[in-house]
C-alpha cells in the first residue's frame, strides 16, 4: 500500500518538479535510508538484489532512498542526476509469484542507479521488467506477492508506468497525476509493451472485434481484491485535493505536506481516531499487525540545470506523516547514524518515532494536539530556514543536522508529555475502535537492526 503523486514545475510554487510518497508497509517494518556513491563495475561483475543477482553495468549512479530493513531495493529515493521515483502495489489478473526474482522495490533501486532521467528511467525499468519479470515474496513475515507501478520523475519530464507481470504500459504526466494501489491507465497509454494486447486477447481479458479501444486497466487489473474499495478511495483523495490546490493557482511545499498527512473527513474532526477505515487514508493508519501504515514519506524537489541548490533537495519524514516533521536532505547532507538501518542495540530513530506515534494513538484525538503543534512549529521554522539559505555546501550540511536533533529532541519531550497527559491529565476513550490492535501489534514486533557481517 502507498500513494504518489507528482507536480510538474510549472504548476509548483518552487518552480520545480516535486514528487511525494507515502510509503505504507506493515505497522512493524522499519524503513531507513541508504546512500550510495558513483561507482565503476569490473566487466562481468553482478549486483546482488533481494533474492537474486544480475548483471551489474559499467556504472552506477549515486542515489539516496528508504528502505525497508530487509530488503535490498527501495521504496522511494533520487539520484545524483534528480531521477526520482516511487512505487506502489498494484494486483494483476497475471498470477504474482513467489519464485526469487526482482520485487518492484529493486527495479526502482537499479533503476536509480542506471539512469539520469524520466524517459532514460522509463527505458531502463521496461527492458529490466520484460528481461526479469517480478516476483518473490513482497513480505519479510508472510508469503505475498503484487506487482506494482511507479511514477518515475526529473526536472522536465514525468511517466507513470504500470505493470503486470512482464507487460506494462506508460503514461506522460503533463501538469499533475497521483496513483495509488489499484491501476489507473486505461486506453490513454502513450506507450506499451510489445506484447501486452496480444496477452489480454489470448487470455479472453480484451476482445478485438468489440470495436473498443484497448483499456489496459480494464484487461489486466484484478477486480476481486477484496481491499481494492480503500485503494480507490485514497486516490480519489489524492485527486480531489490536488485538483483543488490547482484551482486555487500554484502548490506551495505546505500544500504537498498536507496532501501527505490527509486523512479525509477526519481532518476535519477535533477528537479524530484512526478506526477501521485506517487503510483507505492517503496517510495511512493500520489496523491489524499484517496490515499497512505510513512508515516513512519523501518529498523530493527536482530543480532544473543552473538552480544554486543543486539537482534536487529532499524532504524526509520518519512514521506517519501527520505525528512527524519534514526534514531536509540535499545531496551533500551527511545521513544520521540513527535513521540508517542500526546494528544490534545501536540507536534506531525510526524505531524510537514508531513507539512514540503508538502512545499517541492510544487515543489520537485527545493526545495529538499537542505534539502536532510542537512539530507544526519545527517544520515551520525549517522551511523559514531552507528558504533563507545562503549558497554554499556548509550551510545546507549543518541545516540537515541541526533539523534532525532537534525533530530527535521534539520527540523524546512528545514522548514524555505524552505519557505524562494519559496518566495524569487525559484519561484515554475506550473502546478503541481499533480494538486490541495496539497490543497486538507490539505483541508481534520482531528485531529489525542490522545483523553483524552484513
Amino acid at each position: 500500500m502507498c500513494d504518489t503523486f507528482v507536480i510538474r514545475s510549472r504548476l509548483a510554487q518552487s518552480g520545480r518538479t516535486t514528487l511525494a510518497k507515502n510509503s505504507d508497509r506493515e505497522p512493524n517494518e522499519a524503513q531507513y535510508l541508504t546512500r550510495s556513491e558513483a561507482a565503476d563495475h569490473a566487466p562481468g561483475s553482478t549486483v546482488r538484489c533481494t533474492y537474486i543477482e544480475v548483471p551489474q553495468v559499467a556504472h552506477t549512479h549515486a542515489l539516496l532512498g528508504s528502505r525497508p530493513w530487509w530488503m535490498w531495493g527501495f521504496e522511494h529515493g533520487v539520484n545524483e542526476h534528480g531521477l526520482a521515483i516511487g512505487n506502489e502495489a498494484v494486483w494483476s489478473r497475471v498470477p504474482g509469484s513467489l519464485e526469487p526474482g526482482l520485487l518492484g522495490m529493486d527495479l526502482l533501486r537499479l533503476t536509480l542507479e542506471r539512469a539520469a532521467s524520466a524517459d532514460e528511467g522509463l527505458a531502463v525499468m521496461t527492458a529490466l521488467l520484460e528481461q526479469y519479470g517480478q516476483s518473490g515474496s513482497t513480505s519479510a513475515t508472510r508469503q505475498t506477492t503484487y506487482h506494482n507501478s511507479f511514477i518515475i520523475a526529473d526536472a522536465t519530464d514525468a511517466w507513470i508506468l504500470e505493470t503486470a507481470g512482464r507487460h506494462w504500459a506508460a503514461k506522460q504526466v503533463h501538469d499533475w497525476a497521483a496513483i495509488s494501489n489499484v491501476y489507473s491507465i486505461g486506453a490513454d497509454y502513450d506507450r506499451i509493451s510489445a506484447g501486452a494486447i496480444a496477452h489480454a486477447v489470448a487470455s479472453g481479458w480484451f476482445d478485438p472485434k468489440a470495436g473498443k479501444p484497448f483499456d489496459f486497466a480494464a484487461a489486466y487489473a484484478d477486480q476481486t481484491v477484496g481491499f481494492l474499495p480503500g485503494c480507490k478511495a485514497r486516490l480519489v483523495c489524492a485527486e480531489a485535493r490536488l485538483a483543488g490546490l490547482e484551482r486555487k493557482g500554484r502548490i506551495a511545499l505546505e500544500d504537498v505536506f498536507s496532501v501527505l498527512r490527509s486523512h479525509d473527513e477526519g481532518d476535519l474532526l477535533h477528537d479524530w481516531r484512526p478506526g477501521p477505515d485506517g487503510e483507505s487514508l492517503i496517510c495511512m493508519h493500520a489496523t491489524a499487525p499484517d496490515g499497512s501504515e505510513t512508515a516513512a514519506s519523501m518529498v523530493a524537489e527536482l530543480p532544473g540545470a543552473g538552480d544554486p541548490d543543486g539537482p534536487y533537495r529532499l524532504w524526509l519524514s520518519l512514521g506517519s506523516p501527520c505525528l512527524s516533521s519534514f526534514v531536509p536532505f540535499w545531496r551533500d547532507s551527511e545521513i544520521m547514524e540513527d535513521w540508517q538501518q542500526p546494528g544490534s542495540n545501536a540507536p534506531d530513530a525510526w524505531w524510537r518515532w514508531e513507539e512514540m506515534q503508538r502512545l499517541i494513538e492510544q487515543d489520537y484525538g485527545r493526545l495529538a494536539a499537542a505534539p502536532r503543534a510542537i512539530l507544526k512549529t519545527l517544520e515551520t521554522d525549517t522551511l523559514t530556514a531552507v528558504r533563507a539559505l545562503p549558497e554554499g555546501n556548509d550551510a545546507r550540511r549543518a541545516l540537515s543536522g541541526n533539523v534532525a536533533q532537534r525533530l530527535d529532541s521534539a520527540g523524546r519531550i512528545i514522548t514524555d508529555l505524552t505519557r505524562a497527559s494519559a496518566r495524569d491529565v487525559i484519561a484515554p476513550r475506550s473502546p478503541d475502535p481499533r480494538g486490541d490492535y495496539l497490543a497486538r501489534v507490539e505483541a508481534s514486533r520482531l528485531p529489525t537492526s542490522r545483523r553483524a557481517g552484513a
